[in-house]
């Protein structure tokens, strides 16, 4: 994913900008951003009411910590390492109270399943459904995948990120991605067969044809 000189030095603005309590540099950085840091989160949580509040953590301790950021890496491959971290954490929650969700339901009568819309910089930000961009049985088969190879083959073959970025972001060499990618799409292949679908899980190279790497058609 190239990344232009002004690109970067646009971004770099924006965030000495906002270390300085630039309300509108906070907002246009969580405005460019948010809609790839929840895709990461609900792709890998399965709903959108995991995926929002992860999101709206991510960004709370990103943009609390701006002064932490020193520029060694992009902007965004610095913020997608705390969603992926924050992502982690929920998913350890869920292993040790997996009825959590349910006993939350419950108590507020609210559903789940629905999306919230949460503030940042003082704007709401409506969450698209969970179902957004991707089917049912492809959302599916992504949450049967170990996550380590959930991660990766959202980053690049979901998400666009190129194999360097997402060795970046995830902290792992750029051919220990490459394997997982390549176990994921078998392990895809083989849920959507046994689901009863014919998949056509195309080799995304670098990650660069996000979601349209992957096709579902039934026989």
């Amino acid at each position: 994913m190239a990344v232009s000189p002004l690109e970067l030095n646009s971004e770099m603005d924006l965030v000495t900008r906002a270390r300085q309590g630039d309300e509108t540099a906070l907002t246009e950085l969580y405005r460019l951003h948010e809609r790839k840091a929840y895709n990461v989160a609900v792709r890998m949580l399965g709903n959108p009411w995991d995926a929002a509040d992860a999101t709206q953590e991510a960004f709370v301790k990103a943009f609390g910590a701006l002064d932490q950021f020193r520029g060694e890496a992009r902007f965004s491959t610095w913020l997608h390492r705390i969603v992926v971290n924050v992502v982690r954490d929920h998913l350890r929650r869920r292993q040790t109270n997996p009825m959590e969700a349910e006993e939350l339901d419950r108590l507020t009568g609210l559903d789940s399943s629905e999306p919230r819309g949460h503030l940042v910089g003082g704007r709401e930000s409506i969450i698209d459904p969970v179902t957004d961009g991707l089917s049912a049985p492809l959302l599916e088969a992504l949450q049967s995948l170990d996550e380590r190879f959930r991660l990766a083959v959202v980053l690049c073959d979901l998400l666009g990120f190129d194999y360097a970025e997402a060795a970046r972001i995830l902290e792992v060499q750029e051919g220990t991605i490459k394997s997982r990618i390549f176990r994921a799409r078998a392990d895809l292949a083989s849920y959507l067969r046994r689901a009863g679908y014919s998949p056509t899980i195309k080799p995304g190279g670098t990650g660069t044809t996000p979601e349209s790497s992957y096709q579902q058609s039934t026989d």
